[in-house]
């Protein structure tokens, strides 16, 4: 029994060794297009937010205080 178990310590132990190379030569092979394909959608991304909440937040039309309004009711 004690040899079973290093036997499948000793498997999982190669498997797991063999995941972690493929995932580095994924990493190391990404290219330049698509980190840069990443960095555009981050930015759009964080420019729609910008548009449809930080604008308001200038305005006094903070939309938290808005929804906090909305909820209180006086019955």
């Amino acid at each position: 029994m004690r040899d079973r178990a290093s036997d499948t310590w000793d498997d999982l132990s190669e498997q797991g060794t063999h995941y972690y190379r493929r995932g580095r030569r994924a990493i190391r092979n990404a290219d330049e297009m698509t980190m840069a394909g990443l960095v555009m959608a981050g930015a759009i991304g964080f420019g729609l937010g910008w548009l449809l909440f930080g604008q308001r937040s200038y305005s006094g039309d903070y939309i938290p205080r808005q929804m906090s309004r909305s909820s209180e009711r006086d019955y």
